[in-house]
């Protein structure tokens, strides 16, 4: 994507035109949430040309994340899996067998082994990264399922 002087730009993500990107990061470690917010804007400045806003909203578990869900649209969920209150294997169960949530893409990021990998991809997650992550590792990842050249 070529952007030049202060020309904005919309993209097509699943057959939509949209203006921006909205990512909802589910961590309950704020350290770790703060490392996923930075990624998108990283993101959004390197990548995006800061042309294309990321617009990035947190919740602390499973459940704030639904209460959110359900009040607008995020194009993107990035989510840890051992939570309190509702974790990450719920949340993506619960994403997957909501119609209206259904399209949304969902990656995990979690210091569980293959068992915990071999469960979130069958539950319908769509990318998992096992902690600690790298900085580029999470990048490319969020790249890939934005479908950002």
């Amino acid at each position: 994507m070529k952007l030049s002087g202060d020309e904005t730009a919309t993209i097509r993500l699943n057959g939509e035109s949209v203006a921006g990107f909205s990512v909802l990061i589910v961590e309950d470690n704020p350290h770790a949430a703060d490392l996923y917010e930075y990624a998108m804007k990283r993101l959004a400045a390197r990548e995006l040309g800061g042309k294309i806003p990321v617009l990035v909203e947190h919740a602390a578990d499973g459940h704030q994340a639904m209460e959110l869900l359900g009040s607008k649209k995020f194009h993107l969920v990035l989510t840890d899996l051992f939570m309190p209150v509702m974790d990450g294997f719920s949340l993506v169960e619960k994403i997957r067998a909501d119609p209206l949530l259904n399209g949304t893409r969902i990656a995990v990021i979690s210091g569980g082994g293959l068992e915990s990998q071999q469960r979130v991809m069958a539950l319908g997650g769509d990318a998992y990264l096992r902690k600690p992550v790298q900085l580029e590792g999470v990048t490319q990842t969020l790249k890939q399922l934005l479908a950002i050249a």
